[in-house]
């Protein structure tokens, strides 16, 4: 007995010696494509301190997002679980309360949970919620009139409201969650940062910069000019972001807590620059300009040191590897893999096929599903017939996805089409109901926003 009490106290002391589990901050900024930032190889200067924070991080240079659209791809990275099985597959799909989020883990360790929230993409009422003792969100907050005039000063109310947030809780155990939106269309950065990568506009009269940043439906002509000067603008809005990571990183730094927090940065999706179907935006896309997304790790311990790793893991991998940096059990049934044994070297038995998958509303486009590996990517596309429309990349010689070489004779093709198909069975096609355009609160604010008539 007398020895049972003494082993009891050495592991009362030894677990009252240890360091406390970090701070969480996961920072995903939307609509942001991993190839212009120039850490990944960009050639203009969008992200100084993005470079500078990803040149002390693990740097994963192919990271893909289950989903191009806003709602899904978060809910995925929260739940570490494709579209299909946590549900939340369209723009107005909520997250189902039995789905079990990071926010509510880390709640129940007793952290300190907070979000704050840049676009109605992720209003309350879809139940991101889950787990968040603060749910701050921008349109409530501000009347759109607001946001836009403190935008146009360079002022970015988010990045406001998220450092007075630290100054209140930075002796608090925290997860905190950081979502910025600037990137995404209408490109609209503040005017030093447009005159910096766009230039004047210098485009056809008749296709004012009014005119072709209301890009809502695809398939709009423009001519070179144009897309050059769009181009620039998302250009200036990553930039008006990365100052605002900056922001963040300076705060975390001057209160003393960047030795004892994990900072997890990425995106939801990236987004399609007129590079394919005539068209600017992100949702009806499964190519890599939509799915190629940042992913860089820093932290105590093991995240801290430099590495670069090539390869290819899932944005639904980031939750179960914070469970696992912070010793935490994971929930049974998750998608994402640890990439914890990556990082440190070790044997990693990563996946050999990647599934992405969009729901746009029926208005806009009709439903698309993806497998890809290294190597070759094959795109199911719906057709208003019934069918599916079969298109196959070779990304060694095509990484740019430009031509479709299906051939149902080619084994490439098949092994890809059994793997997709089998993929998709237990839950068919439509894993959920996908409402429409018209039927959403959404439908207003975008007509409110002047995206449809």
């Amino acid at each position: 007995m007398r020895r049972w009490f003494w082993i009891l106290v050495v592991l009362a002391i030894l677990t009252c010696a240890r360091e406390p589990k970090p701070n969480v901050v996961i920072v995903t900024i939307d609509t942001l494509r991993a190839d212009h930032l120039s850490c990944y190889g960009y050639s203009k200067p969008t992200s100084p301190r993005i470079d500078d924070f990803a040149g002390r991080a693990i740097l994963f240079e192919k990271a893909f997002s289950q989903a191009p659209q806003t709602l899904p791809s978060h809910a995925s990275i929260f739940t570490g679980l494709h579209p299909r099985h946590h549900k939340s597959i369209t723009h107005e799909s909520p997250l189902a309360d039995d789905v079990t989020t990071l926010a509510e883990i880390l709640k129940h360790k007793d952290y300190e949970t907070a979000a704050f929230i840049s676009s109605h993409a992720l209003d309350s009422k879809y139940n991101l919620t889950q787990g968040f003792n603060t749910y701050w969100e921008i349109q409530r907050e501000y009347s759109v009139p607001e946001r836009q005039n403190a935008h146009h000063w360079g002022k970015d109310l988010t990045t406001d409201a998220v450092l007075r947030w630290l100054k209140e809780h930075h002796s608090d155990r925290f997860f905190l969650w950081v979502h910025w939106f600037h990137p995404h269309r209408p490109y609209n950065p503040p005017e030093d940062y447009r005159t910096r990568f766009a230039g004047p506009y210098e485009g056809d009269a008749n296709s004012s910069p009014d005119f072709i940043i209301t890009v809502w439906q695809n398939k709009i002509e423009l001519a070179d000019e144009d897309v050059a000067y769009l181009r620039g603008c998302y250009d200036g809005e990553v930039a008006f972001t990365d100052y605002q990571v900056g922001r963040l990183l300076d705060e975390l730094t001057s209160l003393g807590l960047m030795n004892n927090t994990i900072i997890i940065l990425t995106s939801d999706h990236g987004e399609i620059l007129y590079e394919h179907e005539y068209y600017f935006g992100h949702d009806i896309g499964l190519y890599d300009e939509c799915l190629w997304v940042p992913l860089i790790f820093y932290g105590p311990g093991i995240l801290d040191e430099h590495k670069r790793i090539d390869k290819p893991v899932e944005t639904i991998d980031i939750m179960p590897t914070v469970l696992d940096l912070l010793e935490i059990a994971k929930p049974q049934g998750m998608d994402g893999k640890s990439l914890l044994p990556l990082i440190a070297g070790g044997k990693f038995e990563g996946c050999t096929y990647f599934f992405s998958e969009t729901f746009p509303f029926p208005e806009k486009s009709l439903p698309r599903h993806a497998v890809r590996t290294r190597t070759a990517k094959l795109i199911w596309r719906e057709t208003a017939t019934g069918g599916i429309e079969k298109h196959f990349f070779d990304l060694v010689k095509d990484p740019e996805e430009t031509e479709n070489v299906y051939d149902v004779s080619n084994p490439a093709c098949a092994r890809l089409d059994s793997v997709l198909g089998e993929w998709i069975k237990p839950e068919g096609l439509h894993p959920a109901r996908i409402p429409s355009a018209r039927e959403s609160g959404r439908w207003r604010i975008l007509k409110s926003l002047g995206y449809v008539n």
